[in-house]
């Protein structure tokens, strides 16, 4: 019995390989946005005084390469900015800061802080987008398993699309560094360190 083979001459072929391969690239997310947001932590009325703890700052892979999937956008690269901003964040805030990618617990340090990303939204306005990023910061003992404490920080940030992730990063690591400054946890395990009120 003969096979009924529809032809499809070369121009068709062709039309049909770029329709699938665009789909393609939008089902499985290889569409992605360019964020310029500076590397270096932007935090408002920041301390000269650091807090006198020596911290292991917890980075997973997870975390340095989220990516933010909204509706009929382009997949928004978040984490590489959330690694260089959190180090920045977090070299401004302690007096010392080893940074651990692999989860082991770096050395000689008196607790571990985990940052981890909760949620995030955009919405789109006449004035430009409304973006909003809740950040879960976990300092834990130094065997990284004991939770000593735990705040989630809601940044948020309106502009136009060139501007608000710079906005939306400024606005976390601030909210981020006033968190950690009036912690009563962190100022307690200061206090058992020195016999010193912090």
């Amino acid at each position: 019995m003969k096979r009924n083979n529809l032809p499809i001459n070369k121009p068709g072929r062709a039309a049909m390989l770029v329709l699938v391969a665009g789909m393609t690239t939008l089902m499985t997310g290889c569409v992605t946005a360019n964020l310029k947001v500076s590397p270096t932590a932007n935090i408002q009325n920041v301390s000269d005084k650091k807090i006198p703890l020596s911290v292991g700052l917890m980075l997973d892979d997870r975390f340095c390469t989220y990516r933010a999937l909204i509706l009929n956008r382009p997949l928004i690269p978040l984490g590489p900015v959330l690694k260089q901003q959190s180090i920045s964040l977090c070299e401004q805030t302690f007096k010392q800061v080893s940074v651990s990618t692999n989860g082991v617990v770096p050395a000689g340090v008196r607790a571990t802080l985990t940052p981890e990303v909760h949620r995030c939204g955009v919405a789109t306005h006449e004035t430009g987008n409304d973006f909003t990023l809740l950040l879960q910061w976990t300092l834990r003992t130094v065997d990284n398993r004991n939770i000593l404490w735990m705040t989630t920080v809601d940044g948020h940030a309106n502009g136009s699309p060139d501007k608000v992730y710079q906005l939306l990063f400024d606005d976390l690591a601030t909210k981020s560094y006033q968190a950690f400054q009036a912690s009563p946890e962190i100022k307690q395990l200061i206090t058992k360190r020195s016999g010193t009120t912090w």
